[in-house]
C-alpha cells in the first residue's frame, strides 16, 4: 500500500512540475498544421496552383494536382517550362511549384508579368540554405500532400496581409 501511495505522489509531482506533456500521436493534434485546418483554409481561400512536373518524382505531379483539387484548390500540372511560361502569361496563378533549377527563370517571368504570383521551389537535396535566401516559401523534402498544403497556406496568408 505504501508503494502505491509513493508512486501516486511521485506521478503527481512529475505531472505538476511539467508545463505540458507529449502524448502519443500529438503530431496529429497540432493546431494549424493538420489536414482539417488546411481543408477549411482551402474552402475559404482557394488558390490557383501551377505545378512543374519535373520538380517532383515521376508520376507524383498528377497525384498532387488531384489531391489539391480534391481539397478545394485549383491546380494544374505541366510537363515543360514553355507551357508553364505560356500559362503564366495567359492566366493568373497564386503560386508555382517548381524545381530549384527552373525557379530563377520563372521568378523573373513572374515579376514581369504577374507580380502577385509566388514561385515556390520544391527541394529534395541539401539545397535548402541557398533557396531559403532567395525565396519566401520553399517545400523541403516533401513526404505527402500536407507538406505542399503548408506552403500554399503560407503564400495565401502572406497575400491576405498585403491586401
Amino acid at each position: 500500500m505504501r508503494n502505491l501511495i509513493a508512486v501516486t505522489v511521485a506521478a503527481l509531482v512529475i505531472q505538476l512540475g511539467m508545463p505540458y506533456s507529449h502524448a502519443c500521436g500529438d503530431k496529429t493534434m497540432r493546431v494549424k498544421t493538420g489536414l482539417r485546418f488546411y481543408q477549411t483554409q482551402a474552402a475559404k481561400h482557394p488558390s490557383k496552383i501551377l505545378i512543374y512536373s519535373a520538380a517532383l518524382p515521376a508520376g507524383k505531379a498528377n497525384e498532387l494536382r488531384e489531391y489539391l483539387n480534391k481539397l478545394g484548390h485549383k491546380a494544374a500540372a505541366r510537363d515543360d517550362v514553355g507551357s508553364i511560361k505560356n500559362d503564366l502569361r495567359t492566366s493568373h496563378y497564386d503560386l508555382v511549384l517548381t524545381n530549384l533549377a527552373e525557379a530563377p527563370e520563372l521568378q523573373k517571368q513572374v515579376e514581369s508579368s504577374t507580380p502577385g504570383t509566388v514561385v515556390v521551389p520544391v527541394l529534395f537535396k541539401a539545397e535548402e540554405k541557398t533557396a531559403a535566401k532567395q525565396y519566401k516559401v520553399i517545400v523541403n523534402k516533401p513526404r505527402d500532400g500536407e507538406d505542399f498544403l503548408a506552403a500554399v497556406w503560407q503564400v495565401m496568408k502572406s497575400q491576405s496581409k498585403k491586401s
